[in-house]
């Protein structure tokens, strides 16, 4: 690596929005948080779609480029993600170059469903910069000296062949999840489930734009359960929230979470989770939490039926009108049948196997070993 960049700095491109949801950036704040702690300056770039994170970055203490977007963008199912950028990927490919220009940085790293091997090649062309792909997806080709895919696959690393070039280090598998600290620590205290539900854990994630949350919530109450306590936990960005926090008032056994900092304790201290197939999967299955699992973005829809298929979760496809009757019935079926429960706390336990031999910070450490050498 030339000695003219600054060995200081990386820079990450990654957006959040309505259609694209939040886990991308919440799963970089975790590598950039652990950057950090290595002494190294991480600045996000990310365009201004309706739902941007900002101020989530900044209030974690990163700097962030805002790019203009136009937000014309529809995501239809069985899309290839490109209108994701709000603009083409060349202007979204010269305007990073530019920036990283001005500043040299060690590395690039890229996490958006948007950006493949036409755009890393025009940014190394234009930069000579080191690039970091984190894709789950394996549905388009990357030019990357690095590729981080954290999910599982029944097909396993191999689907990645003829996807990346021959020198692009490959890290593939639910063992490189990006973990938060919080999670290690709470799981080295967990308690032995019991398949007893007590307590119900919902969670699609930070934004949820079709109100799974409230369609989710709506099941348990007409389960009517005796001695259920039930936590949502939602972002700050979800624009269901006057409409949540009305009906969650009513409630005296449901609490309410907003952009909570808890959430792997609420994991831990929680008996069954119902929630969507993104970045949260691997939290719950490392903590060994059975989950009723709805997808809400066609992009979960392949690791949630791999996962499914595992014995990890109860799949119950994506999100859709009646989907509400589905819940009601795997809700009895799991409240009548704690040993299924167990079973599935097993197989979530197993699918992640993540060794401690990492330090506090579990495979995340990994992660950035491996960065830091590209």
């Amino acid at each position: 690596m030339s000695n003219l960049k600054n060995q200081n700095l990386i820079y990450i491109r990654v957006d959040a929005s309505i259609q694209i949801g939040s886990g991308h950036v919440e799963r970089c704040l975790t590598l950039a948080k652990i950057l950090s702690e290595r002494d190294v300056m991480v600045h996000f770039i990310c365009r201004s779609h309706i739902g941007h994170m900002e101020e989530r970055i900044k209030s974690e203490g990163f700097n962030v480029t805002m790019l203009p977007s136009t937000d014309e963008f529809i995501v239809e199912p069985g899309s290839n993600y490109r209108s994701w950028l709000g603009v083409s990927w060349e202007i979204d490919a010269n305007d990073i170059s530019q920036i990283i220009l001005k500043s040299k940085p060690m590395c690039l790293i890229v996490d958006h469903y948007a950006i493949d091997v036409y755009w890393e090649r025009l940014v190394k062309s234009l930069t000579n910069i080191k690039i970091m792909a984190i894709d789950g997806l394996a549905n388009r080709n990357h030019d990357c000296d690095m590729l981080l895919d954290q999910t599982y696959s029944l097909n396993g690393i191999s689907r990645w062949n003829g996807l990346v070039p021959s020198y692009c280090k490959l890290l593939s598998g639910a063992k490189y999840a990006l973990l938060r600290p919080e999670f290690i620590k709470v799981k080295r205290s967990l308690s032995q489930r019991t398949g007893i539900i007590k307590r119900i854990l919902i969670s699609f994630g930070g934004i949820d734009k079709l109100n799974s949350t409230r369609v989710a919530l709506e099941a348990i109450i007409a389960s009517n359960y005796n001695n259920i306590t039930i936590d949502v936990v939602v972002g700050e960005g979800n624009p269901h929230m006057g409409d949540l926090k009305l009906r969650c008032d009513q409630l005296d056994y449901v609490n309410l979470h907003i952009q909570t900092s808890e959430i792997a304790k609420l994991m831990a201290s929680a008996d069954l989770s119902i929630g969507g197939g993104g970045t949260m999967i691997w939290e719950r299955c490392y903590l060994g939490l059975p989950t009723i699992l709805i997808c809400i973005a066609d992009n979960q829809v392949n690791q949630a039926k791999s996962v499914h298929s595992y014995g990890a979760v109860i799949y119950l496809g994506i999100f859709k009108e009646g989907i509400l009757t589905q819940i009601v019935e795997q809700l009895n079926n799991l409240y009548s049948n704690p040993n299924l429960n167990i079973s599935i706390s097993k197989k979530a336990l197993e699918l992640m196997n993540i060794p401690d031999y990492i330090s506090h910070n579990g495979p995340t450490d990994f992660v950035v070993d491996a960065l830091l050498k590209i």
